[in-house]
């Protein structure tokens, strides 16, 4: 959308996102870094499979795998600056189909959610070195594929001081925090605010008794809360264009 011009004549942008986590009624946002990046992380172990009853003729893709994956636990720990926040995390590991033949190859693959692109690309470059040389040790190769999905959320100063200024007319001051933030997840309203100065904040849709977060298979939105969403976009326009529309 923005390369077909979706932004052109475009000063500033606005957008929020329902959040269950937060309280019903809440307004969270926060100058800066809002929600996180989110990048994919594959890796393929290649080796030689062979027969169970032969370990000394295979080039074991198991091992040199479950060394990688504990090794990599070493970049938040201690590759990185404890000050540098993100998360990395292998949720996915396969090799092999039955219980007395080596495989050829292992297969794992993670996330990593961090807030700053300097960062992101240190720990990149770290995962690939660790996963590179471990498997090397282990006479096999490792081969690694990182794709960005999308970048931070990061908030501009002055639009985010609008945000609050209209939250605390319409929605009150108790319910405009900043509390519990920025949050792990990812946004592609991240590509606008690379482009324009703006704003993307929380509206909390909690409703008491339902635990049930976005993107689960019971999620129920709290169309209660959909009046505040609308009367905080009318608040904006009202507030940045001089406007009176209620």
């Amino acid at each position: 959308m923005i390369k077909e011009g979706c932004l052109e004549g475009v000063d500033e942008v606005y957008g929020y996102h329902n959040i269950p986590n937060f309280p019903e009624g809440d307004i969270r946002v926060v100058e800066g870094a809002m929600m996180a990046s989110a990048t994919t992380v594959k890796i393929k172990v290649l080796g030689k499979g062979g027969h169970g009853s032969m370990p000394h003729m295979i080039k074991d893709v198991i091992s040199a795998g479950a060394a990688i994956f504990t090794n990599l636990h070493t970049v938040k720990s201690r590759c990185i600056d404890s000050r540098d926040n993100f998360t990395f995390t292998m949720t996915h590991f396969t090799s092999g189909t039955t219980h007395n033949v080596f495989p050829d190859e292992a297969f794992m693959q993670g996330s990593i959610r961090s807030y700053s692109r300097p960062v992101l690309e240190l720990i990149k470059t770290k995962i690939h070195h660790i996963a590179t040389s471990t498997a090397e040790a282990f006479d096999c190769k490792a081969e690694v594929d990182i794709v960005d999905l999308y970048p931070p959320t990061v908030n501009h100063k002055e639009q985010t001081q609008h945000v609050i200024r209209v939250a605390n007319k319409y929605v009150g001051g108790e319910h405009v925090k900043s509390d519990d933030l920025p949050v792990a997840g990812s946004e592609d309203f991240s590509y606008y605010l690379e482009n324009r100065p703006g704003c993307f904040f929380m509206l909390g849709t909690r409703v008491a008794g339902n635990d049930y977060f976005c993107h689960t298979s019971r999620y129920d939105y709290n169309d209660s809360m959909i009046p505040t969403g609308a009367l905080m976009f009318v608040g904006i326009v009202e507030d940045r264009l001089a406007a009176k529309i209620i």
